[in-house]
């Protein structure tokens, strides 16, 4: 620079600095807000899939509701139940545990939630890989099975169709799968099977209404009053009665005649 020319002074950069900090914070709090709040991209994601013990699985449960993942949690025989929950999990908002996991019978825990202004109780069972839920009832907890055993019981000693079919309506009312699958034909259906102890794995109640014998047919056809989810529903039971080694139940409809 030579002597005698103007030199402008230097421009102060404090207010540079102070807008830069200022779009810092908003940018920060901005993403804050998004991480934490929606769509929460900084926030934990609920375990819905632990299920080692059943404190795990009372909780993963929980939150499966808030997430809407649960289906993964049920035991592969599930109680009937189980899809009443579910219609009504997928419109509640909101699930807290309420009741946590607690012992009910030698191998059966139970817990209770709160979703969407009403109280779920859950009954838990160990099963392949860790423990599943075998029925959730709205209202209150399940009763715990008399017991987890499912090999059937040796064949009773029934003379007719209609005597069978009254042995297999009590057994489902005792809760007792051993007991009712022992009256089933051998070459029954698995899904018939899986279904019979859906049914017991809830709390239905049959009565038999009355019989029709088919003498022709060598077949029996029973009519009931059932009572499930606290909807009352017809029923129906077809035996065979000239099956070797006596007369068995071939099939079951625990909703319809």
């Amino acid at each position: 620079m030579t002597y005698g020319q103007y030199a402008p002074p230097k421009k102060s950069k404090t207010g540079l600095w102070i807008t830069l900090a200022l779009v810092f914070v908003l940018i920060a709090g901005g993403v804050a807000f998004t991480g934490f709040v929606t769509p929460g991209f900084f926030k934990t994601k609920p375990d819905t899939t632990s299920r080692a013990t059943p404190e795990q699985l009372g909780q993963s449960f929980v939150n499966g509701v808030g997430e809407g993942r649960v289906s993964q949690l049920w035991c592969p025989i599930r109680s009937k139940r189980s899809y009443t929950f579910e219609q009504m999990a997928a419109v509640s908002e909101g699930a807290q545990l309420s009741t946590p996991a607690h012992q009910r019978a030698p191998q059966e825990y139970s817990a209770a939630l709160t979703t969407g202004g009403q109280t779920v109780g859950i009954a838990m069972i160990p099963g392949e890989g860790g423990w599943c839920v075998r029925d959730a009832k709205v209202g209150g907890e399940p009763e715990p099975l008399p017991s987890l055993e499912t090999k059937p019981s040796p064949r009773p000693d029934v003379k007719t169709g209609e005597e069978a079919g009254n042995k297999f309506v009590d057994a489902i009312n005792a809760r007792d799968i051993p007991a009712a699958l022992s009256v089933l034909c051998e070459k029954v259906a698995d899904t018939t099977r899986d279904g019979v102890q859906q049914i017991i794995h809830g709390e239905a109640r049959y009565t038999v209404d009355n019989a029709d014998v088919l003498t022709t047919a060598k077949q029996t056809i029973l009519h009931l009053s059932g009572e499930v989810d606290g909807v009352r529903n017809p029923g129906r039971i077809e035996t065979e009665d000239d099956a070797e080694g006596g007369p068995c139940v071939t099939s079951f409809s625990p909703d319809s005649d």
